[in-house]
């Protein structure tokens, strides 16, 4: 088994360093480097991932755009488990139907007790 070497671009484990990433990223790498690197990202999706992330939290929207995205996924998420019967809340009706259900039960058992004491 082989342990790849550091070259610079690449740490032990054989993926990119962030410093690599932060040079790729402001195109301060050298030809050879910069293919390298475009090479590698091809096949690794950790260090592709990684890219992404440096290059996102570069630019100065990054912030709002998550916050909005995020926002976006908790009312998605909100709304598919409260949506509403008829204009209530599924909780509500859910209520309304358990209460129905014990009123005919005590109905019923008062009623047999009335009609046959």
């Amino acid at each position: 088994m082989t342990i790849p070497t550091y070259n610079g671009l690449f740490s032990p484990g054989g993926c990119l360093t962030a410093k690599a990433i932060r040079s790729y990223l402001e195109g301060t790498l050298g030809i050879n480097g910069k293919m390298e690197v475009e090479k590698h990202l091809r096949h690794c999706r950790i260090c592709s991932e990684a890219v992404d992330g440096f290059s996102r939290h570069q630019r100065k929207d990054f912030l709002r755009s998550d916050l909005e995205f995020l926002s976006g996924k908790i009312r998605k998420r909100y709304a598919s488990t409260h949506k509403s019967v008829l204009g209530l809340p599924v909780m509500v009706v859910f209520s309304i139907f358990v209460s129905l259900i014990i009123l005919l039960i005590i109905y019923y058992i008062i009623r047999q007790y009335l009609l046959n004491p």
